[in-house]
Order: structure tokens, then sequence, then C-alpha cells
């Protein structure tokens, strides 16, 4: 057998998430190459088309037509993605950096990642104006402006193509939101507007500004800018009520200290491949990149053009063959938009204004995001289910038969392997705040672990969870996976103490598999100290898909029999739910990426507040809801505590972000099946359409508790305190069996 087919022999890291990348985001997933691991590196789960931005502000586009989904379109390529912002890139060492989180190493790197607005150029402009790049802090300070009174003077500093289109655009949007137009002026510095353009296509845009009654300021400097006005070279000073600034960008500061070769603006120099000069591993695009010999504007249409380039070129550096170089033409079409329904067409020396050009700039606008907003996964080839020996009875619910198997909660590494990675990651752990007491040794060679006895008095608590690859990094997966370990210790009303780890990593080259090890162990030992448990032992292997699980011990103190819980009793939901929806969808391009770093968010959320708050308030009845669903768990409790069964609340339960939607369009993970047939089910006349979100299976699920009605309101305002987003989802009932749908305030 081939090992090398199946194994991960080269990491392409894709560093931003700008208009070029996602091209080579949408070829490797048409055109895959055995033995890559793709991941994409980004500060932001959305990337948002600078074509479409005026058309947002005048009001013809929305926020999602704006924007393109980068987790969905890195689910689509296979892709890993995680969600941070790089403080640096190690260009000898081929790593990027990060505060908050391991180092990354890559094998081949693509930088995308725009610019920074030069904000530095003009007095006050850090303070004072409002920059259109990053396009998503525009966004929300331009609601911020609509959205307040008064604000009838606007400002619009650049008198190039992007300038004019926003200036016209903002009064656009003034005359539809408050039925006249704003006093807007627009200052150039020069003397005459769109001036890399044709001068026809300038004098065009001029009049439209002057029709609409823009004050147009040609030649003009502006020097700084104050709380209400700014102030011009020739020393005039101009009042306004907001400010738009379209400057030049910069690039982070945080690349000075790299070696990668820059030009003497400090933008990655890169020759008509894209290749950088200095570093052949690694490739540059759109506003980060400086391109040898020829000069090209800042412009998106650069970016956009280039990506086809760079994705070949990507996978011809990856197959030792010859790059092809790109010549990017000095002149090209430019549409630009004069919201008045119709559009300026400037090419080389000419220009003209026209209709029929809005439309065609639509036209062209949608069509680029449809490439990459219309995706789906390839059909699932169709499985021999072998019906002469399987009925058709239990098709539906054993997941062996789903077409797509939902992952989470449902050959040993080399010694030198483990030793660095564990050596890295406590490094790593402790410059993150981790206790130092709680670290392991450099390995985890042992699969046991001697431990101290108990204090007198104390009960011996023990529980073992495994993850699959629930999500694709690998640090967070690391914390997610010990706080779903450790959830089911808390739900005995006890505290984690020791982990043993079980680890089985992909096939791949030692230098990928300790990095991917590195990160998994950097979040595991993270989240160990935050729980106060220490990793003392534990066995890794290899070969299959990636998965991290640990065998827990805690304590809690001895305790005579339980008080039988209340009659009346509540039962109270410490999380949302809706993780196995979310993911399903998720892995099915469904998913928005908000709601998956939603979901992620919640699972790295611990139980260790919400088990000391029930703690506090007496309760010892308590379970965590985990791959069993909510009604499955709740339903065990209530029998526990003597109930027959309980009353639910579907419009009580508070969900995740998007796990209604995927219920509500036929997304369910594969383990829901399971769940509702082991319950009965009494929907009491209730809408049926929460019942999905009852039996979705959770991953690092919440705290579920049994209280007396007097005490709710004090158990909710404690969870809240604490970051909680509690409910109260049900009762308990000693007069009927199984689950009730319910109304929350039905007797």
């Amino acid at each position: 057998m081939d090992k090398s087919s199946s194994s991960i022999l080269g990491d392409v890291v894709l560093l931003g998430g700008g208009h070029a990348q996602i091209a080579v985001l949408k070829m490797f997933a048409m055109k895959p190459i055995a033995g890559i691991r793709l991941t994409l590196v980004t500060n932001d789960m959305r990337t948002p088309y600078s074509g479409m931005l005026p058309g947002f502000v005048e009001g013809v586009w929305d926020d999602d037509d704006l924007h393109i989904d980068l987790a969905t379109l890195a689910q689509f390529a296979g892709a890993r993605i995680i969600h941070a912002s790089c403080t640096g890139i190690d260009a000898d060492h081929k790593r990027l950096l990060f505060d908050h989180r391991p180092t990354l190493r890559f094998d081949v790197l693509s930088v995308n990642i725009g610019g920074q607005p030069a904000l530095d150029a003009i007095d006050g402009a850090m303070e004072h104006a409002i920059p259109v790049k990053p396009i998503a802090q525009f966004q929300h300070r331009l609601n911020d402006v609509l959205s307040a009174d008064k604000k009838h003077k606007l400002s619009v500093i650049g008198g190039g193509a992007a300038g004019c289109e926003l200036a016209l655009a903002l009064s656009k949007r003034w005359l539809t939101e408050t039925g006249k137009r704003p006093e807007l002026r627009l200052f150039s510095r020069s003397n005459r507007l769109m001036p890399y353009m044709a001068a026809r296509a300038g004098k065009l845009i001029e009049a439209d500004l002057n029709a609409i009654g823009a004050h147009i300021h040609k030649g003009a400097e502006v020097t700084s800018i104050h709380a209400n006005g700014l102030s011009c070279r020739d020393g005039q000073t101009y009042d306004f009520d907001a400010c738009f600034l379209v400057s030049a960008v910069k690039p982070p500061a945080w690349l000075a200290s790299s070696t990668i070769e820059r030009d003497e603006n400090g933008f990655i120099r890169v020759g008509q491949n894209l290749q950088s000069l200095s570093h052949p591993y690694i490739f540059a695009s759109g506003d980060i990149a400086s391109l040898h010999p020829y000069s090209r504007p800042k412009a998106g249409v650069f970016a956009v053009r280039a990506g086809r380039i760079l994705a070949q070129n990507l996978q011809r550096y990856i197959k030792q063959q010859s790059l092809r170089p790109w010549n990017p033409q000095s002149r090209y079409l430019a549409l630009i938009g004069t919201a008045d329904g119709a559009a300026i067409a400037a090419h080389g020396s000419f220009g003209f204004k026209a209709h029929y050009l809005w439309r065609l700039k639509v036209w062209i606008d949608q069509r680029f995001m449809g490439k990459y907003k219309s995706l789906a996964m390839p059909p699932t080839p169709k499985t021999d289910t072998l019906d002469a020996i399987n009925s058709d009875e239990g098709k539906h619910s054993d997941p062996a038969f789903a077409a797509m198997r939902c992952l989470g909660c449902g050959a040993k590494t080399g010694h030198e392997t483990l030793q660095n990675a564990m050596r890295e990651a406590v490094s790593i752990a402790i410059g993150m705040g981790a206790d130092p007491d709680l670290m392991p040794d450099d390995s985890l060679a042992e699969d046991a672990a001697s431990l101290p006895s108990p204090a007198p008095n104390m009960r011996i608590l023990q529980s073992v969870d495994m993850l699959s690859e629930i999500v694709s990094d690998p640090f967070k997966l690391g914390q997610i996976a010990s706080v779903h370990a450790f959830s089911d210790i808390y739900a005995m009303l006890g505290k984690p103490l020791y982990s043993l780890a079980i680890i089985n990593l992909n096939e791949a080259k030692i230098s990928i598999q300790t990095d991917q090890l590195t990160h998994i162990l950097a979040g595991t030992l993270l989240a160990h100290s935050k729980a106060g448990v220490k990793l003392v032992g534990g066995h890794t292997s290899e070969g299959g898909s990636l998965s991290v699980g640990f065998s827990v011990t805690g304590t809690r103190p001895e305790h005579g029999a339980y008080t039988p819980a209340p009659k009346d009793a509540v039962i109270i939901l410490s999380k949302p739910i809706g993780t196995g929806l979310v993911m399903a969808g998720h892995m099915q391009l469904k998913a928005r990426g908000n709601w998956i770093t939603s979901t992620i968010d919640t699972m790295c959320m611990s139980n260790h507040q919400a088990t000391k708050i029930a703690m506090e308030h007496g309760i010892e009845w308590v379970t965590d809801i985990t791959g069993f669903g909510l009604a499955r768990h709740v339903l065990n409790l209530a029998n526990r505590a003597g109930a027959t069964g309980c009353y639910l609340y579907p419009d009580a339960i508070i969900s995740l972000p998007g796990a209604q939607f995927m219920a509500d369009n036929g997304i369910v993970s594969s383990l829901a099946g399971q769940n509702q047939a082991a319950v009965r089910l009494d929907h009491n006349g209730c809408d049926q359409h929460r019942t999905p979100l009852l039996f979705d299976p959770q991953t690092s699920g919440g705290l579920a508790m049994l209280a007396k009605p007097e005490q709710a309101d004090h158990i909710l305002a404690a969870l809240v305190a604490t970051g909680h987003h509690p409910a109260i989802v049900g009762r308990i009932t000693h007069s009927k069996s199984g689950i009730t749908l319910s109304a929350k305030d039905a007797g």
C-alpha cells in the first residue's frame, strides 16, 4: 500500500481572504493536489467585494450581497480555517506569528491581506475621519452616522474614482433616508477629478457631482482633521458632521520586521509571477504586493485578475513546473457607478456615460460573486446498501447509511515528534498564562499515571470522551475536546484534577505532524490550566482521521442520599443549543462564517462556572447536554430524580445563530434520528418546527439543572453575570411519561 497517497506531505497557507485568494481556494477545490493540505488564515470570516461597496452605500446591495463567506468557501475547498489575526511572518523559518496562539508552519505561503489606510498622512485622521478601509469597520461607522440625528454636512477626502463614486453614493443614500441631499464637499489634491483616468471621464463625474449640489475642492490638500471640521494647506477651514477618507493604503506595521524583500513603501516586492523576490516559497497579491518591474494602482480590479495566475502558479510551484508571468494591462476598463441608474466607462483616453453601463456593471459584479457564493458539495457516490441483507427498517436512523456522517461526539507516533510538540506546547501555554505547575513533562510517554490518593471523604470520579475533527483549527480542537471531556465531571458536581490524552493524528510528514500536535496540545494545556487540571500522560497514534480525547479523573465530597427533586422543579439550561445542526450545515456549505464562530465560542466555554453556581444554590440534580441531545438528557435527569417525565418549552429554548435555519431547511445531524427514536414525545399541539433542536447532538453543550421555581431568577441572574445565555426550558412531571411539549406559561 502506498501510504503517501493519503499522507499530508505539504502545507500551503493562505494568509488573508482577499480577491486573489478566493480564486486560489476555488481552484484547489476544483483541482486538489494529493498530499497538500490547504489552510486559510483570516481575521474575518467574510470578505467584502470592494467593487460593490458604492452600491451598498447607495442602498442597491445589502450586506450579504457585498460579502463572500470564507468559512463556506474554505469548507468547499477542503481547507482548514484559522480565525485569528496574524502579527508577523518569520519568512526564513516558514512560520506565521500570532499574539494569542501558536505559530503556524507553512511550506508555501500566499499573502493577500490588503493594506491599511494611511491615516498618519493627515493630522487627526485617526481620531476624526471614517476611512473606507477596512470595509467592515467602515460599515459599522456608516451605520452609526446614519442612525444619528442632524448629520447633514458630509466631507469626502479623495478625488479619485473611489472617492467620487463614494460621494455620489452617500448623497443618494441621504436622499433616500432623509428626503433631501446632504451638504456635500469633495476634496481632491489633484487639479482634476479621477486624474489616473481619461480626462473625459473626470469631466463626466464632475458634472454629476455638480448636478447634486456638491462643493468640489480641486487642488485642495487636507492637512488636518478636527472633531467637526478640517483644514487645507491654503488655510481654508470647513465644517462637517461626518468626514469620509478614501486614502492611500500602507502595509501593516508588523511586516517591517520580516526579512521578506519590500519596496520603499514597505509592500512585499514580487516578480511578474507573483513570487517574492527574496523567498521563492512566498507569493503575494493585491494591495500588499508591489509588482516588479511594473507599477499598478492599488485597485481591486488587479487583485481579481491576478487570482487565476496566482492559483496556477501556486500549483505549478508545488509541482516544480515553470511559473506563468502576469502582465497586468496598463489600460483597463473601469465602470464607475454614478448613483442615478447609470455608470461611466473609462478606458485609456476614452470615457462616456450610459444607463446600460450600470446594468453591465451589475451583471459583472453578480457574476463574480456567484462564482464564490453558489457553491454545492459534489454529489456523494451512491453506496450499495446491500438491500438483500438490510431491510428498510432502521436505514433512516442508522448513521452507517447516511450520505454524510457528522463529526463531533460521536499506530503510535514517533517519540521525537511527541517530545518536540509537547516541549513547544508547554512553552506556548505558559506564555499565554497557563500555570507552570500544571504542565506535564516533555512527553506523554506514559500510557498510565500514578495519582495521589484523594483526601478522606472524597469520592473519585472518572470519565472519558473523544472528539473527531469537528473544527479544522487544531488549537481550537484541543480546547474544545478538553472542555467537552471535563463536562462529565462537572455534571457530577465534581472537580476534574488529572487527565490522560488519547490523540490520533493524520498520517503526515514529521514536521507537519509535529506542528499539528503542537497546536492541539497548546490548546489542550491552556484549557486544562484554566480548569486546574494536569495532563499526566496519554497515548498518541496515527492513521485515518484526526481525533482528540481525554480520560479525566476528578473528585467530589462524599455525601448521603440525594435530596428528592421538588415536584415542581424547573429545568434551567446554561447554554444555547444547536452545535450539531450548525456544524452539519457547515459540512454541507449552508452555514455562515459568523454562525460557525458563535458555535465554536460556545463549545470553548467551560461548564465550571455553571457547576459552581448550581452548587452555591444547593442544586443536586445536574446533567450536561452532549451527544444524546437536550430531550434525552433532561428526560434521563428527570427519571433519575424520581419524576416520570418532563415538559419542555420549545419556544423558550435559546438556539445558536443559524441552528433554527438548518432545522427549517431539513439539515440535521446524523445522530438526531436515533436520539428522537429513544424518546417518547408528545407534541401536545405545539408547532413542530423547533423539534429538531430537542434531539440535536451537542458537542461541549451546557448544563441542565433542576431547581425550585423560587430559585430560578437568582440562578439565571448568576449565570448571565458569568457570560452565559441561560433559559428555563421546562419542568419535571410526575403524572406523564416521556417528553411533553408545552408553552412556557402552561399549567
